[in-house]
């Protein structure tokens, strides 16, 4: 047998080898037990609205969450970084969130025996307590004296007080238990996803929230990511453009304004109605346009400094009443012919059929219009030409999508 040959049959049979003792050492099924959902570390944790339907108690009769696919092995742990499984709860997929990297979960817990001045062989589930104790369970103090505690967090950035008062008062409609104050401020300082995902029930852009339980949440599965989708026909890629376009409008205009910072193609998913929904809720700032002293003035993302990312300051976005952000954000990082993607570099409007380009030659420079921002000596878009871009872009699409029925 040639020396090569022999070499890579080792190989293969020491990585067999070496996965057959992981499996040993781990086991081979992953069980939704304490452990997995780190109850041990509550009230420093998400809650435990939905320990009942997560942790399996053979005694009880509550309908019960259960891992699918591959999130029910235990040697995916090595592979899973981003801690997102998949399950299901009677007939209805779910997804289960640690909403940080377990890197980033030891770290937060290290600033916070540090914020508690409790280092040596700390209980992080006692220092939330001293913390907010110390404090007074005053959110904007804890959030301007310990800023390394929220190093993670977007939803901070900007700190106004009505903002995050937003946040909680529809917290504690979910959570009003002894412990609510703790859980609230960990999610704040590691993940807001979950107390977006509650606060905006009500608008169709987000999963529904099943609940928490220790540091897993759960929200239901939407469906395919746009990544996935993106070779679908044109006339559907067509819609869900539309839809981007008047998420960004919503974001825009809301009482508390949301500012998407990762427009990635794989955080949007649709749904089996065909609706648009963002999938990972973690990047957004809010900015409370009534705060006092803001500048008045629209601010242009102008894109400063980056061409092929989403450039972007919080200084701004927290300093003026309004952006166009988002359109930028949307038009730029997933519309245009140069979007941010690697997966989907030409644009979610690639590859458009023929009668489109005939009927609407404007539809594609009203794209890169609203995605135009200076850089070096290309063309500067500003303010009134993005905005009415994007809106005139938003009807044509309509008339596009009107035609497409008509026709099929």
């Amino acid at each position: 047998m040639p020396v090569t040959m022999r070499r890579r049959r080792k190989t293969w049979l020491l990585c067999g080898l070496a996965v057959v003792v992981l499996v040993y050492l781990c086991g081979w099924y992953q069980r939704l037990d304490k452990t997995f959902v780190a109850l041990h570390t509550c009230p420093a944790c998400y809650g435990q609205t939905l320990c009942s339907h997560l942790l399996h108690d053979e005694y009880s009769s509550t309908t019960k969450i259960q891992l699918t696919g591959f999130s029910t092995w235990k040697i995916m742990n090595f592979f899973n970084v981003k801690n997102v499984y998949y399950g299901e709860s009677a007939e209805n997929s779910v997804v289960l969130k640690k909403l940080a990297h377990d890197s980033e979960l030891k770290e937060f817990d290290s600033n916070l025996c540090k914020a508690s001045r409790d280092t040596e062989q700390c209980d992080v589930s006692q220092a939330i307590k001293t913390l907010l104790i110390k404090t007074s369970h005053n959110f904007s103090q804890i959030i301007s004296r310990y800023p390394q505690l929220f190093k993670m967090s977007e939803g901070v950035k900007c700190n106004h007080n009505r903002s995050i008062q937003h946040l909680y008062d529809n917290y504690v409609k979910l959570d009003n238990g002894p412990y609510h104050h703790h859980h609230f401020i960990t999610m704040l300082a590691v993940n807001m996803e979950p107390l977006i995902l509650n606060a905006y029930q009500h608008q169709q852009w987000f999963p529904s929230l099943h609940g928490m339980c220790g540091r897993v949440m759960v929200e239901s599965y939407v469906g395919p990511t746009l990544t996935q989708l993106s070779q679908v026909p044109w006339i559907v890629r067509a819609d869900y453009a539309h839809q981007l376009l008047e998420l960004a409008q919503d974001f825009t205009d809301g009482d508390v304004r949301l500012y998407l910072t990762d427009v990635s193609l794989d955080n949007f998913a649709v749904d089996s109605n065909g609706k648009v929904k963002i999938i990972d809720a973690e990047n957004i700032v809010m900015v409370d346009p009534s705060i006092p002293g803001l500048d008045p003035t629209e601010h242009v993302n102008d894109g400063f400094g980056c061409r092929d990312c989403l450039s972007f300051s919080y200084e701004d976005l927290c300093g003026h009443t309004s952006s166009d952000h988002n359109f930028f954000a949307v038009c730029k990082g997933m519309l245009s012919s140069s979007a941010f993607s690697q997966d989907l570099p030409e644009g979610l409007l690639h590859t458009a059929p023929s009668w489109v380009m005939e009927k609407y030659p404007l539809l594609f420079s009203l794209v890169e219009d609203c995605a135009g921002h200076p850089y070096g000596n290309t063309y500067t878009a500003t303010l009134p030409t993005r905005k009415k871009a994007a809106a005139a872009l938003h009807t044509q699409l309509l008339a596009v999508l009107h035609k497409g029925q008509k026709s099929s």
